[in-house]
């Protein structure tokens, strides 16, 4: 997912398709078109922060069936539940403060209205955020109210705030960090990370101990004794565990899709619901391999799949996501999967090292009917699932891009930071270019990256494990560069995932140019902590170094340059082929080499200087995509016999409905 649009390790990663692909497409294919949304489609919705918060049309929702509208209805439902299981692995505090401002606006009637407006702010923060820290950049969020108003607002609407969530709240210095990967001398990174996946453990722990459920549990201490709880609802025979009443209402939703679900993807649900009661690890290996052999015309993914917000790399964040097929978009992406063969066999591996074994990938262009807890509302581009080795090796994997995304951020955008930060002589061909190299890049990351490569027989454990803590920034940069390296073979016009071979020159040139604007990814510090930003800096130290990118200073500001797209392209085959022995291999000691040089720190002036040119140009440092709201119609017996979909008009409201669906239990 080395996108800029956070998703972990699967994402740029998830996978819904209409239609799995199953045989070779032939040799020609349409190229991706811009269709249907127009700029004018996007509206924003609020400004929190830093982020621009944006809604995008349903368009597409009306053509479906009335069976799949309810179907999607169903799982956006689940999703809507799912949103607090992210906001209570964040931090410890995250799910009390966002009960707190709430306890306090359940008496709005009793602030003045200024005060009244900061608890609302307050919200919007803790609710974009699932907390109070930020993701991306693992740096704790400053609130837009003083510790002084809130209390002064707790005290008006009797709500009583502990002296220990407050000083969570409004202190710096307390859980500066959701992630904190190189703490300092002394320092132990479990120790000083926020993520609740941990509760008084320290790393020496982890050198005799193993837990049984990585991703869906969370260990603590107690009296010397590391205690080991899961999250699962329970069934009949087993109890109920970490955010039982959540996952039950999670489920609930789930049981309803399933009722109505095409004879797979009902197998699939099924097994994922046993798997939400049991926690069961292998009932969600049963749910994958049942769930990625064919692409659903309504898809999802649910699960604890991130792995970003861990130290350890183990525990997995929940994500909660669904979407519709775009089929106008979609055609040059099914012959990318079609010929993932191919492209494999081009990639600059060592011949071990490459895949000899092909499933033909689901792939699709979709559009995101909900995207929660992990999944959003700061959406991601692309979904490559499932994260394990030996079934991505086995069985395939599904894919996405996700173009609701890319469409929003390009009509709130424009063009205008390309005019700003790509050379002159590059400008008007990566304006033209421009959707056509974000729907080359996503693909090839997703279909091709994620799912590229094999692992020596003698590993014997997914290299996630050997791997760590520095797996996640590998596999996101190896995924990238995957694409950065393939988007100049021939077959990728011929099959029409770039219209012709001017997009795939200028391509070098966008690349390097998104490694100079990502600075805006890191706004304070110079250090660098989140994987997908680890990446970025590796392969721009890396090819700098190599001479294939020139930092030029033009007219007093500071410019990447790409003389040669061949030269440039070769260095990204010598990295890409470098990561890929180092995943094969196991090879922690070269990974290691290559973050500490390159993927740690960023020069700070440069980041203000960008930092100070976007905000010139009146831009968004990002932007929140929020989903269409899914309204059900009923039967006479209350059934959800349909939907209808509406572009969300109010982020408050959207807000509410969320709130709605975690704490109405």
């Amino acid at each position: 997912m080395g996108l800029p649009h956070r998703f972990g390790r699967s994402v740029v990663g998830i996978a819904l398709s209409l239609i799995a692909c199953s045989g070779v497409r032939p040799s020609h294919v349409e190229p991706y078109r811009e269709v249907r949304r127009g700029p004018s489609k996007a509206t924003v919705l609020d400004s929190v922060g830093d982020a621009t918060v944006a809604s995008y049309p349903p368009t597409g929702f009306a053509a479906l069936t009335p069976s799949q509208r309810a179907l999607a209805y169903h799982l956006v439902a689940a999703a809507w539940s799912a949103d607090s299981l992210l906001t209570m692995q964040s931090s410890r505090f995250a799910l009390p403060a966002q009960a707190a401002v709430r306890a306090i606006l359940a008496k709005a009637e009793r602030l003045e209205p200024r005060l009244r407006e900061r608890v609302l702010a307050c919200r919007r923060y803790l609710f974009l955020y699932h907390g109070l820290h930020d993701h991306w950049t693992s740096l704790k969020i400053t609130l837009p109210i003083s510790q002084s108003e809130f209390e002064r607002a707790a005290q008006s609407t009797g709500v009583a705030v502990a002296p220990e969530l407050l000083a969570a709240m409004f202190d710096p210095k307390v859980e500066p960090m959701l992630v904190d990967k190189n703490p300092g001398p002394g320092k132990d990174p479990i120790v000083e990370s926020a993520a609740s996946h941990y509760q008084g453990l320290t790393s020496k722990d982890f050198e005799t101990y193993r837990e049984k459920y990585e991703l869906n549990g969370r260990l603590r201490k107690e009296n010397g004794k590391i205690i080991e709880e899961v999250y699962r609802a329970g069934d009949a025979r087993t109890p109920p565990g970490l955010a039982a009443s959540e996952i039950r209402h999670i489920i609930s939703h789930l049981r309803d899709a399933s009722a109505i679900a095409p004879a797979r993807e009902k197998r699939a649900l099924e097994r994922l619901v046993t798997y939400l009661e049991t926690g069961d690890n292998e009932r969600m290996r049963e749910h994958d391999i049942e769930w990625l052999t064919e692409a659903f015309p309504i898809d999802y993914a649910f699960g604890f799949i991130l792995t970003y917000d861990d130290v350890r790399q183990r525990k997995g964040s929940f994500l909660a996501f669904v979407s519709m097929p775009d089929p106008e978009r979609n055609g040059p992406l099914q012959a990318l999967a079609a010929n993932a063969a191919y492209f494999e066999q081009k990639l600059p591996f060592a011949p071990e090292h490459r895949r000899d074994v092909f499933r033909p990938p689901a792939a699709a262009a979709v559009m995101a009917l909900a995207a929660t807890a992990g999944a959003g509302p700061f959406g991601f581009g692309g979904i490559n699932l499932p994260d394990a080795q030996d079934l991505k090796e086995k069985y395939g994997s599904k894919n996405a891009i996700v173009l609701s995304v890319e469409d929003t951020n390009r009509a709130v955008m424009g063009t205008r930071r390309t005019t700003a930060f790509a050379p002159a002589e590059d400008r008007a061909e990566m304006d033209r270019c421009a959707p056509y190299l974000w729907y080359a890049l996503a693909g090839f990351h997703e279909i091709t990256g994620h799912g590229s490569g094999k692992v020596m027989p003698s590993l014997a454990d997914d290299p996630a494990k050997p791997l760590a803590p520095h797996f996640g920034a590998m596999e996101e940069g190896r995924a990238d560069l995957v694409a950065d390296y393939l988007t100049g073979d021939p077959k990728t016009v011929e099959i029409g995932v770039l219209p012709d071979t001017g997009c795939a020159r200028v391509y070098p040139a966008a690349k390097t140019t998104m490694l100079l604007t990502n600075h805006l990814q890191v706004p304070h510090g110079d250090v660098i902590e989140e994987d997908h930003q680890r990446a970025a800096f590796i392969e721009l130290g890396f090819l700098r170094d190599k001479g294939v990118i020139s930092v030029e200073r033009r007219n007093g500001d500071v410019f990447f340059v790409v003389k040669d797209p061949d030269a440039w392209r070769r260095a990204v085959g010598e990295l890409l082929a470098e990561y890929q022995r180092i995943k094969a291999t196991g090879d922690g000691a070269a990974l290691r080499a290559l973050v500490e040089k390159y993927g740690l720190r960023l020069d700070p002036k440069l980041r203000d200087e960008v930092v100070a040119r976007n905000a010139a140009l009146n831009l968004p440092k990002r932007i929140a995509t929020i989903p269409p709201t899914l309204i059900p119609i009923r039967d006479g017996a209350g059934r959800v016999i349909d939907a209808k979909a509406e572009q969300t008009a109010s982020l408050d409201a959207y807000i509410d409905l969320i709130e709605h669906a975690n704490h109405a239990q």
